[in-house]
């Protein structure tokens, strides 16, 4: 290799015998879906993490990996004995309720209808288990299970994300922990029959979306050992500290909003940067500004003798249940409603004014901005391109659609790329530091905008960049690529960061003070304007 071909050290990557670095798994993304052959980050050779990884978090990497190797051996075969249709469609859609998706989605309703406390509880300890997942997810970089053989049933996107640990895990443990905290708290007040109906509901949720991570084939037994550990810390984490938090918050005290923020920023600005392009770090950012908005509107309603307007000592059904019901579908609609038109009208107008800002920083002050790994510089583009409209929030991306796929035309002998201890042996090519940058993006690393190619069938085989591939060739409805690119597929900018920490901090704030403080006022002059 010449100098002029070298790469600037320490990313640059040696020459080395490795297969292409094109990887996929194999998906359904609906019970009785067509399989599907999609992307997934962690599946590079393991000398690519041991160029780019610090030797500790390396070594981290590969005993997990030696963990994946030998479940391989049975994993399988368990999956394939286990599935059925029922199964199938129960662990499907339970694993709907481990995603912080629908944490984020049940949260605002404490704040809506007079619960600020257990609210701000719960937002806490799922902001805790999502960004500690999301944290280690980046820091240790391991794949999924082996796929093929073992299928992945998803409706999410989840899987653009490392393996270890599973967040649905760390979430539905932390969570359930928290309601039956909440149990026990109000047992005096229950019949024993509802209290002990409770235990079991929560207990079953547990084992439901825990299991089920396994039976899907999204996670590893130490992605989900290592979830549930993760999940009991974050729980046992508020129960020392959230009564004291409370209390700091309440004191009204100046530093509650000055150590919040920058503490935040600071979390956000050391997230560790994946080797591939993971969306990790865009969790993180979500729930880290969400914590942070509602802080800074507890702080205020404390500050200024405000926190009565966000406790509610009666219940919506006190007048009846219609008119229950009315003030529970407003409070829903409008609160939800404020909370969409906001995100539209911040997110629009920080993509604006962010990039010129930042352009002005580096050009007017000479100042080298920090732009991470995946993400375009500012001074590398003129403007964003005008956002799609998502739901709220951007994490919220269910869908039984799946992402595009992405193919490979060098497999390894499952018909995948993802590593395999037979790797080595079966499918060998060199890999030069300019093989390297033309597989991904920034540093020669990979990113999830990677080419594909047709797949087509023959002979009852699904033929792959002209490979046959006859495992199980009935199983198999090979999809192409949708024309519309996907999430994972879109180009991101560095203004894109401060945007969501903006976006999401308003969203936190709005959803646990305003909002709330707005249906308390709204409903006062109501019911004085009907009983004059």
């Amino acid at each position: 290799m010449t100098p002029n071909n070298k790469l600037p050290s320490p990313l640059s990557i040696p020459q080395l015998s490795v297969p292409p670095a094109d990887q996929s798994a194999t998906f359904q993304h609906t019970p009785r879906g067509p399989l599907q052959r999609e992307w997934e980050p962690g599946c590079q050779p393991d000398e690519v993490y041991a160029q780019v990884l610090s030797s500790w978090r390396n070594a981290m990497r590969l005993w997990l990996v030696n963990k994946l190797k030998k479940e391989k051996e049975w994993f399988p075969a368990w999956q394939a004995s286990v599935r059925t249709a029922r199964r199938d469609a129960y662990f499907y859609w339970t694993a709907v309720f481990g995603t912080h998706t629908f944490f984020v989605a049940l949260l605002p309703m404490f704040f809506f209808f007079g619960d600020p406390v257990n609210g701000r509880g719960l937002l806490h300890i799922v902001s805790l288990g999502v960004y500690v997942s999301s944290f280690v997810k980046d820091l240790v970089c391991t794949p999924r299970p082996y796929s093929p053989p073992v299928i992945r049933l998803s409706m999410s996107t989840h899987h653009n994300e490392y393996g270890f640990p599973s967040s649905h895990s760390t979430n539905a443990v932390s969570i359930a922990l928290f309601f039956v905290q909440l149990l026990c708290q109000v047992r005096g007040h229950l019949p024993f029959s509802l209290f002990l109906a409770g235990l079991i509901l929560n207990l079953t949720y547990v084992i439901s979306v825990v299991s089920g991570r396994l039976y899907t084939g999204m996670h590893s037994t130490a992605d989900v050992i290592g979830g549930i550990l993760m999940g009991l810390g974050c729980w046992i984490f508020w129960l020392l500290v959230g009564d004291s938090s409370e209390a700091w918050v309440n004191s009204g005290t100046i530093w509650v909003p000055t150590i919040t923020v920058p503490l935040t920023l600071a979390l956000v600005h050391f997230h560790p940067e994946p080797v591939d392009d993971c969306p990790c770090f865009e969790d993180a950012i979500a729930v880290l500004s969400c914590t942070m908005g509602s802080f800074v509107g507890h702080w205020q309603v404390s500050k200024y003798g405000l926190s009565h307007l966000l406790r509610s000592h009666t219940s919506v059904f006190q007048p009846g249940i219609i008119t229950g019901l009315a003030i529970g579908a407003y409070r829903i609609l409008l609160g939800l409603g404020m909370m969409m038109g906001f995100r539209i009208i911040a997110k629009s107008t920080l993509l604006r004014i962010l990039p010129p800002i930042f352009r002005f920083a580096n050009r007017g002050y000479d100042l080298e901005l920090t732009t991470r790994r995946f993400y375009k510089a500012a001074t590398d583009y003129d403007q964003v391109p005008h956002p799609s409209i998502r739901a709220v929030p951007s994490v919220l991306d269910l869908h039984p659609e799946s992402p595009s796929s992405v193919a490979s035309p060098d497999m390894t002998p499952f018909g995948s790329s993802t590593p395999s201890p037979d790797l080595r042996a079966t499918s060998m090519r060199s890999l030069s530091p300019a093989d390297s940058l033309r597989m991904g993006s920034n540093d020669g690393l990979r990113s999830r905008k990677s080419a594909s190619l047709p797949l087509e069938r023959k002979n009852g085989d699904a033929v792959l960049g002209g490979k046959v591939i006859s495992e199980e060739p009935d199983r198999y409805e090979w999809q192409p690529r949708r024309k519309r690119k996907s999430k994972a597929e879109r180009a991101r900018y560095d203004a894109e960061v401060l945007t969501k920490v903006g976006v999401y901090a308003g969203l936190g704030y709005l959803a646990t003070t305003p909002i709330p403080i707005l249906f308390r006022l709204l409903e006062t002059e109501v019911a004085k304007a009907f009983t004059v």
